[in-house]
């Protein structure tokens, strides 16, 4: 699969150029393609490319916000107007120069943000003015928790994320995560789905810093539709793979309970980078009891310095009857992935079934 950062390719940002002229006719195609494309952007990753975009558009309109707006909302409706749809992922540039032209305007930056974000998400762009302008940023985007468009709600949410990917960091919210539980209540059964979800990674994130919070958050929420309890689960993922008790409580999740019998046996105990763990597993119901189970499995990754990164994976989750067996066979890729490096060595695996860790295994990964 071709990198996402090939996504601006030199026809796209032709294109993009031939729009750009329709609202600023100083503004040449050919000459705005050859500035971005100048060296080094072959070596440059995705969030470079997406700051030579912003800083090539900056050079033309050099002025402060005030004078820019007016050329972004031209731009985004002519790219509409030519079937260009809305919260599309390489325009994120044009929030770049809203932080870039306007941290020192802020109320002429919120009105750009607001209009912008339904285009392509300001999530990243709105931190830099939690970080020159924290309060009134705060007080903005709870204004924007109860706004008429989805995508503007979603980045009261988004944007205010302790632990954003990409993001950059927020101190205040990372000590003091509560300070955006009322955006919380206010988006957490949101008509909209992106919304919705926006809110429960919100939530997740906090359950890293203070579980407690979040716990205390989802205890009293269940049971209003299913598709909110789908949601309410996305929220306390973290917490369900670290096994925290009360949040597989909430799902009926006996984490007392324990197998009459498991059998975890490894298919092949030397794996080579880019072949595929197999594992086998055979659980034994007790015979009287009906249970509720979640079944996963924990890898230890050795990481690079002779350490262990655990990271937990899901098999499912079935109604174990009296008597029942069951029997599951998994392959685990290791493929190379750009979010992991794979360092050669002895890793381990294990089996967890509500909560509960079973039969740590250990196999050898070598170079392919």
């Amino acid at each position: 699969m071709e990198p996402l950062k090939e996504m601006y390719s030199r026809e796209w940002v032709l294109g993009l150029g031939n729009h750009l002229n329709q609202v600023d006719s100083q503004i040449n195609p050919l000459e705005f393609q050859k500035q971005v494309f100048l060296s080094p952007w072959k070596e440059m990753e995705l969030k470079e490319r997406i700051n030579r975009l912003s800083d090539v558009l900056i050079q033309y309109w050099h002025g402060p916000i005030v004078e820019i707006y007016p050329n972004l909302l031209a731009l985004i409706n002519s790219l509409r107007n030519h079937g260009v749809s809305d919260f599309n992922f390489p325009y994120i540039f044009l929030n770049d120069i809203v932080t870039k032209s306007g941290l020192d305007d802020f109320e002429t930056s919120m009105k750009a943000l607001e209009k912008v974000t339904v285009f392509s998400s300001a999530e990243f762009a709105i931190r830099f003015f939690y970080k020159q302008h924290f309060h009134k940023t705060l007080k903005q985007m709870h204004l924007w928790s109860k706004h008429k468009e989805p995508l503007v709600r979603r980045l009261a949410s988004e944007g205010s994320r302790p632990m954003l990917p990409w993001g950059i960091g927020i101190p205040e919210i990372k000590k003091n995560p509560e300070i955006h539980i009322s955006i919380l209540e206010t988006l957490w059964d949101d008509k909209d789905e992106i919304v919705r979800r926006s809110a429960a990674n919100h939530l997740n994130d906090i359950s890293k810093l203070n579980p407690e919070l979040v716990l205390d958050f989802c205890k009293s929420k269940f049971g209003k539709s299913e598709e909110l309890d789908k949601n309410l689960k996305h929220s306390l993922r973290t917490l369900l793979k670290k096994g925290n008790t009360k949040a597989l409580g909430f799902f009926s999740y006996n984490t007392k309970w324990k197998p009459e019998k498991i059998k975890f046996s490894l298919l092949n105990k030397v794996v080579k980078i880019g072949n595929s763990l197999e594992f086998e597993i055979s659980v034994n119901q007790t015979p009287k009891d009906k249970t509720k189970v979640r079944l996963e499995y924990k890898i230890g990754f050795l990481l690079s310095k002779g350490k262990y990164g655990y990271k937990v994976f899901q098999l499912g989750e079935r109604m174990l009857l009296p008597n029942e067996n069951i029997k599951i066979t998994k392959k685990h890729s290791f493929a190379p992935i750009t979010t992991r490096v794979y360092y050669p060595g002895t890793h381990t695996v294990s089996i967890l079934l509500n909560g509960n860790e079973y039969k740590l295994q250990k196999f050898e990964l070598k170079k392919g």
